[in-house]
């Protein structure tokens, strides 16, 4: 039998092999699930392992990875990156992305940081448990249907109120930005001080539902729903914004149920006026006025309602 030495002693060879076999499947081990994420979307989402996970330390090692579950190592990582379809990509705590995230299709993105960029999250699946903040012109954009935005907290984007768009500050912009998308969720968030609106539901959004959320110092409207149909406002917290809590522009059957209102002056306006185009490949909500809305068990705290159908 071949023998070989290993810092002084005579090992066979074949144990030498089986030895060193162990120690390649303890460091794969390591690389498979010794980093800790936040896990689930909820008030009950809790920091754990992550059983399964590929470990990465570059935006580029997750993206080669494809379509598969990754998790992140602590750290900052600067650009503007795009995640594959399909793939779930989580975020060890520490994880700070400079610059911009786009998601992939039907994926998943949780517990990053997400700073310094134009639009900091362009959402395409689900992205959970994010925090957004400090980028120039929105928070989370999303363009697709069937998003979920959970428990995410998006605050202090577009303070400066720029770029300016046809003279409009608020042109795409605010804390959460959503225009032509289905059956979109937006649950659990906290969208607190930003230039504009916390969330806006722009031209062409249906099916959509926001609930228990809370929307407060945005400098606009805690909500605008805006040329969008068929959306449920519940069990929100809007309050302290500087325009309006809920802003409801020529969009029919908007129900506005179980909210906590105050400090807005007005809580709940509907209003129709001449509207703009709808983008390409929106539905076509129709009457684009307020009828059919509804508000019932808010608890106003001083707030108006206006133009109530």
């Amino acid at each position: 039998m071949s023998r070989q030495t290993y810092k002084g002693t005579a090992w066979p060879g074949a144990v030498r092999r089986i030895v060193l076999s162990g120690i390649c499947m303890i460091s794969i081990l390591v690389t498979m699930s010794s980093v800790e994420a936040k896990i689930g979307s909820d008030a009950r989402a809790h920091t754990g392992v992550l059983n399964g996970a590929r470990v990465v330390s570059s935006v580029e090692q997750a993206i080669a990875a494809g379509p598969r579950t990754v998790l992140f190592r602590a750290g900052t990582y600067s650009g503007r990156f795009t995640q594959p379809a399909g793939s779930s990509w989580y975020a060890s705590p520490g994880t700070h992305i400079k610059g911009e995230l786009v998601s992939g299709e039907g994926s998943v993105l949780s517990g990053f940081e997400v700073s310094g960029g134009e639009v900091g999250v362009v959402c395409r699946g689900v992205c959970q448990n994010l925090d957004v903040h400090n980028n120039s012109q929105a928070g989370i954009h999303v363009g697709s249907d069937g998003v979920k935005l959970l428990n995410n907290y998006v605050h202090d984007n577009n303070l400066d109120l720029n770029p300016v768009t046809r003279g409009n500050p608020c042109w795409s912009s605010g804390g959460v930005h959503m225009v032509v998308g289905n059956n979109v969720v937006v649950e659990g968030n906290r969208l607190i001080h930003n230039g504009c609106d916390g969330v806006h539901a722009d031209i062409g959004m249906r099916f959509g539902s926001f609930r228990n959320n809370v929307s407060e110092n945005n400098t606009r409207f805690g909500v605008f729903i805006e040329t969008s149909c068929d959306q449920v406002v519940e069990g929100n917290t809007i309050q302290n914004n500087g325009s309006a809590g809920l802003y409801i522009g020529n969009s029919p059957r908007v129900h506005v149920i179980d909210n906590t209102f105050g400090g807005n002056g007005v809580g709940i306006e509907w209003s129709d006026r001449p509207v703009r185009d709808y983008a390409p490949g929106a539905a076509d909500c129709s009457p684009k006025n307020g009828s059919g809305g509804t508000q019932s068990g808010n608890a106003l705290n001083g707030d108006n309602v206006i133009n109530q159908p």
